[in-house]
């Protein structure tokens, strides 16, 4: 990754859950862990890829 990591926080199934995102060549990805798994995804935007690690982390707590 070419930047240091910003941490940022999400809402997920009630629980205050912190991830980290960073931009890694020309896209960003965010990561972190819920409920013991590790989620890591990529966007072409910070926000994009904080949206999608949310999207992925409630999704995993529907399962």
């Amino acid at each position: 990754m070419s930047a240091a990591a910003a941490e940022f926080e999400a809402q997920i199934d009630g629980l205050q859950v912190k991830g980290w995102v960073a931009k890694d060549g020309s896209s960003y990805r965010a990561y972190g862990d819920f409920r013991g798994e590790r989620i890591d995804v990529r966007s072409t935007t910070q926000s994009g890829a904080e949206s999608k690690w949310r999207d992925r982390a409630n999704h995993k707590a529907n399962e």
